[in-house]
C-alpha cells in the first residue's frame, strides 16, 4: 500500500473515532440511569387534605411535602394513584418507592419498612353532626362509627373502645356519605384532617373530645438498598424543612394552623 493512500486512511480512521467519541458525550442517558432519579409516589388521590384531586391536579400536603423534598434531592417525582389499602402491595412490589398519604408509624410497619423523619403528628377521634349529644369518645359506645377498610385510625379507635360499632368502608368519599345520610354516628379519621373537611365542605359536624391514640407520621420505604438509602436522603431533607419553615407554611396551608412545634428538626 502507498504511504500516501496509508496516510489517508489514518487520517480518515482518526475524524471517525473523534467523531463517535464526540456522539457518545451527548447521547441519552441510560434507561436505568435515568430511572434511579426518579422517584415514584402512591397515594390515594381523595385524602383531603393530605393527598386529593383539585381540578384533575394531585395537590394537598403531604403531596407537597413529598414534591418538595424529591426536587431539592434532585429527584423527579413521578406519582400513582389508588386505594389506599393497595398502596402498600405497590411498594412491597417495587412499583412505588414510598406512599406521602398520611402514613402513621405502627409497630408492624416498622418492623417491615424504614422510616423517615416525622413531618406530622396526629390524634385519631371522631367527627359527628352538631346536633348529636356525643362530646367524648366513650359516648359512642354502642353506636355506629364509619372507617377506612385499612385504616389506622380505625385500628387505633377499635383498640381504644372495642364497644363502638365500627362499620368499615373501601372508599373515603362513601365513610363521610354515611354520615351525611344518618347510616352511621360518626366517622374517624385524625382531628388535622377532619377539621380540615368540616372547614373546606361546610359539614354542619363537631370533632369530640380526646383522641383514641396519637401518632407519628412519616413516609415509609421497602427494606432494600434503594430504600434505606431514600429513607436517609428524605430523613435529612425533611429536618431541613422543619428548620426552614417549608413544614410551617405548608401545614398552615392546608390545616390552618403550625404543626411544627411539636415536630423535632
Amino acid at each position: 500500500m502507498k504511504p500516501k493512500c496509508l496516510n489517508k486512511r489514518l487520517i480518515l480512521i482518526t475524524l471517525l473515532t473523534s467523531l463517535l467519541a464526540g456522539l457518545a458525550l451527548f447521547s441519552p442517558i441510560p434507561t436505568a440511569q435515568a430511572a434511579s432519579k426518579t422517584v415514584t409516589f402512591a397515594a390515594t388521590g381523595t385524602s383531603f387534605p393530605t393527598a386529593y384531586k383539585a381540578n384533575n391536579k394531585l395537590v394537598g400536603f403531604d403531596v407537597e411535602v413529598a414534591n418538595t423534598a424529591a426536587k431539592r434531592l434532585g429527584y423527579t417525582p413521578k406519582w400513582i394513584t389508588g386505594s389506599f389499602d393497595g398502596l402498600f402491595g405497590q411498594l412491597d412490589t417495587d412499583k412505588v418507592d414510598t406512599i406521602p398519604n398520611d402514613v402513621a408509624i405502627t409497630p408492624e410497619r416498622a418492623q417491615k419498612y424504614y422510616f423517615t423523619t416525622v413531618y406530622n403528628k396526629e390524634d385519631t377521634t371522631v367527627a359527628v353532626k352538631k346536633s348529636a349529644p356525643y362530646k367524648t369518645l366513650k359516648d359512642l359506645e354502642g353506636k355506629k362509627v364509619a372507617g377506612g377498610a385499612e385504616s389506622n385510625n380505625t385500628t387505633n379507635l377499635r383498640n381504644y373502645d372495642k364497644k363502638i360499632d365500627l362499620v368499615t368502608f373501601e372508599g373515603r368519599d362513601d365513610i363521610y356519605q354515611a354520615l351525611l345520610a344518618g347510616h352511621v354516628d360518626g366517622v374517624v379519621n385524625t382531628r388535622t384532617n377532619l377539621n380540615a373537611l368540616i372547614k373546606e365542605k361546610g359539614y354542619k359536624w363537631k370533632v369530640l373530645k380526646g383522641q383514641a391514640k396519637s401518632v407519628d407520621v412519616a413516609l415509609p420505604f421497602k427494606k432494600d438498598a434503594r430504600g434505606k438509602k431514600l429513607q436517609q436522603q428524605f430523613s435529612k431533607e425533611l429536618k431541613a424543612m422543619i428548620k426552614d419553615g417549608t413544614i410551617k407554611k405548608l401545614s398552615n396551608k392546608y390545616f390552618g394552623y403550625d404543626i411544627t412545634p411539636n415536630l423535632k428538626a
